[in-house]
């Protein structure tokens, strides 16, 4: 590695550290007069509660590989199902790690080691994604078309911001999906970079885009033709996103809040889920703190909300990354055998 690009690590592991001591300080700011109500009600959670929601969000990952498995199995027909919870977690560990930079990467070389082509697996790693953010959009689109009144009740000042967020999330939908289906797009982008700089280290990068672009064409092409496994995908993401709306319905009634509404605990959580989209943040931190606490701090108060949040992220970021710890550990003793 030379030194410019020890440099520019270095400056962006600095940039992330930064990021998340300040994303720290403005935490503790917010909720450190409250921390001891926080604590009371966070050990007021029963061991089974705990298991419960511990057990949805290892449930949110075993879907998220069913679908994994399906999309790679119609290139890989040996490609079983707990190879596909691996590379599944595999991709929650290096979300974290590499400050969310390297998770499709590690999963395509992953799956190289089973015997499929690098690009091939780039491509449809990042079907996956477009099917993912798909379903984040309908799912969004269906809960705010049957609960519309409620939000304009509720939330009438972040409305601005939910549509943001719709509108960020139909772009990215709109670009990948044309780059995975489009050969006119696809070129169109070759064109783009074609024009930029040959020299120094544009040459490196144009070199690495256009393989990237091709290798995103070809992984998705096959897939997209069976129209039953893209189906099939969909609806798992569909469910997916359910059962991951339904946690934070779940710990406030954890906490004792037994009025919580199903119903609009669906609509603040797909709006979550849609807003986390537009604010940028560092290694999956930030962003989920943030619109957590905004959409539901007015419905729950202070101090059941940052409880709520705490227990929803130990469900669906901490426990899972340190499950993730576990599979990259084997699956690092397993390479060196």
């Amino acid at each position: 590695m030379s030194a410019a690009m020890k440099k520019r690590k270095y400056q962006t592991i600095l940039i992330n550290l930064t990021t998340l001591i300040l994303l720290g300080v403005v935490i503790f700011v917010v909720f450190g007069r409250d921390y001891r109500s926080i604590f009371r009600c966070i050990g007021s959670v029963s061991v089974w509660g705990l298991l419960l929601l511990s057990a949805m969000g290892i449930g949110y990952q075993l879907l998220d590989a069913l679908a994994c498995l399906i999309l790679i199995r119609g290139q890989l027909p040996a490609f079983r199902f707990r190879q596909a919870v691996g590379i599944t977690y595999l991709g929650v560990f290096a979300n974290v790690v590499t400050f969310s930079a390297g998770n499709v990467p590690l999963q395509s070389y992953e799956l190289s080691r089973y015997g499929m082509n690098f690009g091939s697996g780039f491509g449809t790693l990042t079907l996956k994604y477009v099917f993912h953010k798909t379903a984040v959009f309908l799912y969004g689109v269906m809960v705010l078309l049957f609960h519309r009144h409620f939000l304009r009740s509720q939330i009438s000042g972040l409305l601005p911001l939910v549509y943001a967020g719709f509108g960020v999330c139909a772009v990215l939908i709109l670009v990948l999906g044309l780059l995975c289906t489009s050969g006119r797009v696809r070129h169109l982008f070759h064109w783009i970079l074609g024009k930029l700089p040959e020299k120094g280290k544009w040459i490196r990068w144009k070199t690495l885009w256009h393989k990237n672009l091709e290798a995103l064409y070809s992984g998705s092409r096959e897939n997209l033709k069976n129209r039953g496994r893209c189906v099939k995908v969909f609806l798992l993401d569909l469910i997916k996103l359910f059962l991951l709306c339904t946690i934070p319905w779940c710990t406030f009634r954890l906490l004792g809040n037994a009025s919580a509404p199903f119903g609009e605990m669906q609509v603040l959580s797909a709006m979550m889920l849609l807003l986390v989209g537009v604010i940028p943040g560092v290694a999956g931190i930030g962003p989920t703190e943030i619109t957590f606490w905004l959409l539901f701090t007015s419905y729950f108060g202070r101090v059941q909300t940052a409880s709520a949040l705490v227990l929803y992220r130990a469900a669906t970021y901490f426990f899972p990354f340190l499950i993730s710890i576990g599979v990259f550990a084997w699956y690092r003793r397993k390479q060196r055998r």
